[in-house]
């Protein structure tokens, strides 16, 4: 399910329904999502982007397949798919299929086109159909938009100090401010030069992408390389037991470190040149191995490996015509040059082998994540983890004090404290949950204090519950839990509470009364239908099961 750096059918699905979305918090969001795999998932967080939807299942799907309107999910082949063109021939039935009579459709970030017939074959008939408004959009966005920007343009600078450190120390070659070595009789060619330093960015791009391909990073450039021949797959040759020299260096981290090497001693080093070139036939033997495994072995032909070999074999070449192979007369300085650029190959290729597990390993932990979300999503996971918890007794008689939907089937009770810096972060995730879930979940508070003398906070923000809206009453503790703890007492000036009102006094200490009926203290404490929340799960994860019957 994955292309454009990582586009999976619901980022895909994103795209062709033309919400706005960022590519890094759609795919995270996927990804970490317990339910990703199957249509509620998928219908949960469309719901999520503000995207109208409903799944159904087509009984006569040759018929019906021609009205439905694109795009669609559906359920094919065991996977999901997103479907972007269908016949528009009328009842696929009998003669009326042709060449023409095609479905295409993206799967994994793959577009595939086949005909009608053999898609329905592996059709299930599943369907998930959804409507955009003007609410859709990816929670938020702006933020999110932000983010990806400066991302952006911190690798468009990055690109731009690279391109513009190599075009000084390129000029300054051109004016003639290198320095040969003492052991070279001839300067090397200006355009043989500029060659040998182009074939080898490119080399750096391919042995880029192999590395992509190692670490299973989708890329569409690897993608339609990878699928030149009917006989290509670069995952068969990548991940054989070949692909890594002594079971320790895979090929494309030396390929990589390899051609950056050469990059960074011709930019800096250009008499290096020379040396280059020896090492450049050193390496083609290299050649003829990875051409016979992957022809007699294999069996299949890793199109970007074959790049590789075609480009030391043009550089060979080139070096060979402008007669730049040159036997040195070894000496100290020889000698010098040659652990120089030696310890240069060493210092890139270990480090790409150590860079690249690290990143994979980044990559398998979002998988785990994903796995653990899947198990904690579980309804019954969660009860039998939460109906283990200790329980306590939870009512509207204990605290008045609510958010979101007070009739909601999962209730949750936080014990807080108005100056506690926890329980003020814990109330931003609490909103944000409640944002996510449009608000249908109970959430009751009940203030707590670190001592009498701090009551004070506790009161004015039942005050200021009792009596004001329940907008304004969000507003005044969120503002408090952001910037009005040091304020103390002043916060509330100006808000023209009656302070004297008996019934503050009584929802204070009914407060009071289930903290000693309870004996809870520590701030803050979530309930979920009286039962202590697991410390495996965070009130994040509540959203899942906000349907979740719970007996109480």
């Amino acid at each position: 399910m994955i292309n454009r750096r990582g586009q999976n059918t619901f980022t895909a699905f994103l795209d062709l329904l033309g919400v706005k979305h960022t590519v890094r918090f759609s795919n995270q969001y996927f990804n970490e999502h317990p339910h990703k795999y199957n249509l509620f998932g998928l219908s949960k967080m469309l719901s999520d982007y503000g995207v109208a939807n409903a799944g159904t299942r087509i009984e006569d799907k040759e018929n019906d397949l021609p009205t439905i309107e694109c795009p669609f999910v559906a359920h094919a082949g065991g996977d999901f798919v997103v479907l972007t063109q269908v016949p528009q021939l009328g009842p696929l039935s009998g003669n009326e299929r042709g060449e023409s009579n095609e479905v295409h459709y993206i799967w994994r970030g793959k577009k595939i086109t086949i005909p009608a017939e053999q898609f329905i074959k592996s059709w299930t008939g599943v369907i998930l159909l959804a409507e955009t408004s003007a609410e859709s959009i990816e929670p938020d966005y702006p933020e999110h938009r932000k983010k990806e920007l400066y991302d952006i343009a911190q690798k468009a600078i990055l690109i731009f100090a690279a391109i513009l450190l190599f075009g000084i120390a390129y000029y300054q070659w051109i004016a003639g401010l290198r320095s040969a070595a003492p052991a070279m009789t001839t300067n090397p060619n200006l355009f043989n030069y500029s060659i040998i330093l182009l074939l080898n960015i490119f080399g750096a791009f391919i042995g880029y992408l192999l590395v992509l391909k190692q670490m299973h990073i989708q890329s569409r450039y690897v993608d339609k390389l990878c699928t030149l021949f009917s006989k290509s797959d670069c995952n068969n040759v990548l991940e054989s037991d070949a692909a890594k020299l002594w079971g320790v260096f895979g090929w494309s981290e030396i390929g990589l470190g390899y051609f950056i090497t050469n990059i960074l001693l011709l930019t800096f080093l250009p008499f290096t040149l020379h040396l280059l070139a020896l090492i450049n036939i050193l390496a083609l033997p290299y050649t003829f191995w990875s051409v016979w495994y992957q022809k007699v072995k294999a069996r299949q032909w890793c199109p970007l490996c074959l790049i590789v070999q075609a480009l030391l074999w043009s550089i060979f070449i080139i070096n060979l015509v402008f007669g730049t192979i040159q036997i040195p007369d070894f000496n100290l300085t020889i000698l010098k040059d040659f652990i120089i650029v030696g310890c240069i190959y060493t210092i890139l290729i270990f480090s790409l082998n150590l860079l690249i597990p690290a990143l994979s390993r980044g990559r398998e932990i979002e998988q785990i994540k994903q796995e653990i979300n899947s198990i904690k999503a579980d309804d019954e996971v969660f009860k039998a983890l939460l109906t283990r918890q200790s329980r306590y007794e939870t009512s509207r008689a204990d605290s008045q004090i609510f958010f979101g939907n007070p009739e909601a089937r999962l209730k949750i009770t936080i014990l807080t404290n108005p100056f506690c810096n926890p329980c003020a972060k814990m109330h931003k995730r609490m909103i944000k949950m409640l944002k996510d879930t449009k608000g249908d979940i109970s959430v009751q508070y009940i203030f707590s204090s670190f001592m009498p003398d701090l009551d004070f906070a506790n009161k004015y923000l039942i005050a200021a519950y009792l009596e004001k809206e329940q907008s304004e009453f969000e507003r005044i503790i969120a503002d408090w839990f952001e910037k009005g703890k040091p304020l103390k007492e002043a916060f509330f000036e100006g808000l023209h509470l009656d302070m004297e009102n008996p019934a503050i006094e009584a929802e204070f200490q009914k407060h009071e009364a289930w903290k000693e009926k309870t004996q809870l203290r520590a701030t803050p404490t979530i309930l979920v239908n009286g039962y202590q929340l697991p410390g495996n799960y965070k009130i994040e994860d509540l959203r899942y099961f906000e349907r979740l019957k719970i007996e109480d």
